[in-house]
């Protein structure tokens, strides 16, 4: 089961206002950097709670090699209140 810590609306709201930010998609690093989120934090919270609002690519050259690296793109302009309204979905049916 997977849990929603307290601060996971938080973490959400600061990662959808770093990919509105941006015009194409971006390392999770660099979320991680903007938001001052560790980037595990940052990759669960996109896999776990964000999945239905983003467009994650993994390049694949790259885990060729023993690296893992996640681009990030917003699926569409999404609001503040939609997404938490997706997010409180989310919970409901974890």
């Amino acid at each position: 089961m997977t849990r929603y810590y307290k601060n996971t609306e938080r973490n959400v709201l600061k990662i959808l206002r770093a990919l509105k930010g941006e015009e194409g998609p971006i390392t999770v690093g660099r979320i991680a950097r903007a938001t001052g989120l560790h980037k595990w934090v940052v990759s669960r919270t996109l896999d776990v709670w964000m999945a239905p609002f983003v467009d994650v690519t993994i390049l694949e050259e790259l885990e060729a090699v023993g690296l893992r690296m996640k681009l990030v793109k917003l699926k569409g302009d999404y609001s503040e209140e939609q997404v938490l309204r997706g997010l409180k979905v989310r919970k409901k049916l974890y």
